[in-house]
């Protein structure tokens, strides 16, 4: 998410209770801004960790710097219509496992942001299990 409209790309990482990345992924999501671009990785991060073994086992702690995704999710009403369908998916996706959303400053979360730069114009998305 680079800007204003444009090409996008979503990007994100599951740590596990150590910090080692447990799984990793990057896709290319067409033109679109950036805050929605945020809500869909939040909503791939979910989705990924839905169908994942770990969802059994460990709750998800979703850090995101985007201080809008996060009070949206945690108080939905107060998203402006246009988001609505990402943030009710987002929570509709969330309620089969146990998980938070926090806001993190953009230094903590360099490595999604460069996951994610790198899915822009990407031909191919990456997927990837214990990537160490």
């Amino acid at each position: 998410m680079i800007g204003s409209y444009g090409n996008a790309g979503i990007g994100g990482l599951l740590r596990d209770e150590r910090a080692r990345i447990c799984m990793q992924f990057s896709k290319s999501i067409g033109v679109t801004d950036p805050t929605s671009a945020e809500l869909r990785s939040i909503l791939e991060a979910c989705a990924l960790y839905s169908s994942s073994r770990w969802r059994r086992s460990h709750s998800l702690i979703i850090e995101t710097d985007s201080l809008l995704a996060t009070k949206w999710i945690q108080c939905p009403a107060n998203s402006p219509h246009c988001f609505w369908d990402f943030v009710n998916k987002i929570i509709s996706k969330g309620s089969v496992f146990e998980w938070k959303i926090a806001f993190v400053y953009r230094e903590g979360n360099e490595a999604a942001h460069r996951l994610a730069n790198q899915g822009i114009g990407r031909t191919t998305d990456l997927l990837c299990f214990n990537c160490l």
